[in-house]
């Protein structure tokens, strides 16, 4: 999904909520069997898929806390995502479904709250030298809609091959 370089509140709200109705649609379809069955991306599974999601939320909500807060975010010195994933990975693959679907709902719900309670001001705020390395919005938007989108397209790909 390519966003638009002035983005507005109401712009990337409407994104947000429309990519995470399509991404629960599809989840909706999905058996419990069908959403821990390995090689949806890679070695994930689709529940894998929902703890990134809200690993990468929960992540976005610390730093942009930080910057609310007037901090630099504790951001990782050097940007290995492959490796921030595979350690997310780690961390939950072993995680029963029903917590994971937990989390990944209260993620979403805090994650919504907190780009809901952000004024136009502070979401067009520039931050060029740390997260999100533009606009505030773009990081959000990196980790809600767009990163919904993804996925969603990964796990549909994953379907129609299975």
């Amino acid at each position: 999904m390519s966003a638009s370089p002035d983005l507005t509140k109401p712009e990337l709200l409407a994104q947000i909520r429309d990519e995470r109705r399509k991404l629960e649609a599809l989840l909706a379809t999905l058996t419990p069997d069908q959403m821990i069955q390995p090689g949806v991306d890679g070695a994930w599974s689709v529940k894998d898929i929902l703890a990134h999601i809200a690993t990468w939320e929960g992540w976005m909500r610390e730093w942009t806390a930080s910057h609310l807060r007037g901090e630099a975010p504790k951001v990782p010195g050097q940007w290995d995502i492959d490796r921030m994933n595979a350690e997310t990975y780690a961390r939950v693959k072993d995680m029963p479904l029903a917590e994971v679907l937990e989390e990944f709902r209260r993620s979403y719900r805090d994650s919504l709250a907190l780009a809901e309670s952000l004024t136009e001001a502070q979401l067009q705020t520039e931050y060029p030298d740390t997260w999100p390395r533009g606009r505030l919005w773009t990081g959000l938007a990196a980790n809600m809609n767009q990163h919904y989108q993804e996925h969603r397209k990964d796990i549909e790909k994953w379907l129609a091959e299975v």
